[in-house]
This record gives structure tokens, sequence and C-alpha cells, in this order.
């Protein structure tokens, strides 16, 4: 059975344990955590955890660090390379989830012939409906891709890109979508209490609506515009909002292009930044 190494249980690096371990896949987890609350919680969760790699390895007896899986902060990442800097193998697999941290990145820092995998999973992967897009160097085997797509696809959908200029874009629309919805039932909510609901009834209105719709558009596979067309009738009270919601120049559009840009801009300054 082969060993994964998760560095971080934040809950990006939780939500993705959790999605592991309730898949069943076939694979040994270990969690590294320097903060005392979150180390504390992964037991609590099931996983052995430690504080930092050397007490790992002091504690238990494991000689293959098959997968290391970094779910740090970009910030943090440059603490946790000088961990590994210690007991790099060129044999063991890198897989980072850190936004804005090229492949160069890791080269310069680690090892110029690093074995690693970016890859931008969502908060969704706690409940097996994750969506990640990911990216490999070139050093990467067809086995070692085959690991990291059963990591991956076990807590929801894969895209795999054959560019890393991509990975950028996948941050921006799917690694943070997931606060953009979050965000929109908020607001829904928030309106429909305005307007005189009760704040129980307004979210409940709001996220089944978001719910509901969501899984019409899973089950029957058709198109997102034709179901959009399928609720606006001629003349009625969705096309009158729609006029507003669809302007072309103050309309949600424009606002999530510009939103999305300002994200894929982030990730990118994050790397010139560390």
């Amino acid at each position: 059975m082969k060993n994964i190494i998760l560095f971080g249980y934040g809950k990006m690096g939780s939500s993705l344990a959790k999605g592991w371990k309730s898949s069943n896949i076939d694979f040994n987890f270990l969690i590294i955590e320097k903060a005392e609350k979150l180390k504390n919680q992964a037991l609590v969760d099931g996983f052995q955890s430690f504080k930092d790699i050397k007490e790992l390895l002091t504690i238990t007896n494991i000689k293959n660090l098959d997968i290391i899986f970094l779910a740090v902060k970009p910030q943090q990442m440059s603490l946790t390379i000088k961990q590994i800097c210690e007991i790099y193998n060129q044999n063991t697999l890198f897989i980072s989830i850190a936004a804005g941290l090229s492949f160069r990145w890791f080269q310069e820092n680690l090892n110029k012939n690093i074995k690693i995998i970016r890859a931008m999973p969502n908060t969704p992967a706690s409940v097996g409906r994750g969506i990640t897009g990911y990216c490999k160097t070139d050093n990467v085997t067809e086995l070692e891709k085959s690991d990291a797509y059963k990591l991956l696809s076990s807590i929801g959908k894969t895209v795999f890109l054959n560019s890393e200029i991509l990975i950028d874009v996948v941050t921006s629309v799917s690694g943070s979508g997931p606060a953009y919805v979050f965000y929109f039932v908020e607001v829904l909510a928030q309106i429909a209490k305005d307007e005189g609901l009760e704040e129980k009834d307004a979210k409940l209105l709001a996220l089944e609506t978001l719910i509901g719709s969501a899984q019409l558009l899973d089950i029957t596979n058709i198109d997102p515009k034709k179901l959009r067309q399928n609720v606006t009738s001629p003349g009625g009270t969705t096309e009158a909002a729609l006029e507003k919601l669809m302007c072309p120049r103050t309309g949600l559009f424009p606002l999530l292009k510009s939103t999305i840009e300002l994200a894929k801009k982030r990730a990118q300054n994050l790397n010139s930044n560390n």
C-alpha cells in the first residue's frame, strides 16, 4: 500500500482527507500539521498526524514516502519545503494545490528534477463532489499520473490540463468558484429577507433554488442556455429580471469576467512574491 503524506490540515487539506477516507481508496494516509488544534482534529477524524516530518519518521516505520501532497498556503510553502529538503527522494511524487506556485518555483526551491503535479481542487471535495484541474511535469510517469488521478477522482471529477498556464484559470473559476456560489445564495437570501420574508424562509428559498437548479442541470444534461430559455416566458417576470442581469455593460457576464481576472492575477502574483 502506497503512503500519502499530506502536509496541511486546514480547510482544503481536511476536505481532501475526509473525501479520501469516505471513498475508501487503497492508500495509507498520514497527516503533517504544525498547528496543534488542527493536528488533534486530524486524529479525531481518524488519521495518524504529526507536527513535522521528523516526528513522523521517528514514530513510524515508514520507509517509502511515495506521494507528498502539499496542501499548505502558498505563503507557508517555503517553510514546508525546508522540512522536505532534508528527506528529499527523487522517487517521490509531489502534488501541490498551492495557488500560484509554478513548476519552476519548486524546481528552484527543492530540486530541478522534482516530479510534481499541480492540482486545483475545491471544497466540495469533502462531500465527494469536487472538481479538480491538474497538470504535470514531463518526468511524471504514467503510473504516477494514474495514482494522482485515483486520489483526485476519488473526491469528484477531474480535468487534465495540457498546459500549466491553464491552472490559474482553473484556480479562479472552480477553485474560488464555491465562494462565488455561496455568496450568491447569501445575497439572494438577504434580498428576500429585505423584501419581507422571514429569515429562515428566505434562506430555504435561496438554497433550494440553487440545489434544485444544479441537480436539474446535472441530471438532465441539458445545456444551461436552453434551461434558462425554458424558464423565461416572453413578457414575463423572469424576462424582466434577466434584462438587468444580462446587460452587456453592467450585468453578470462583465462582473464575473472582471472577478475571475482579479482572482487569476492574484494567483500569478503569488508566484512572483514567493
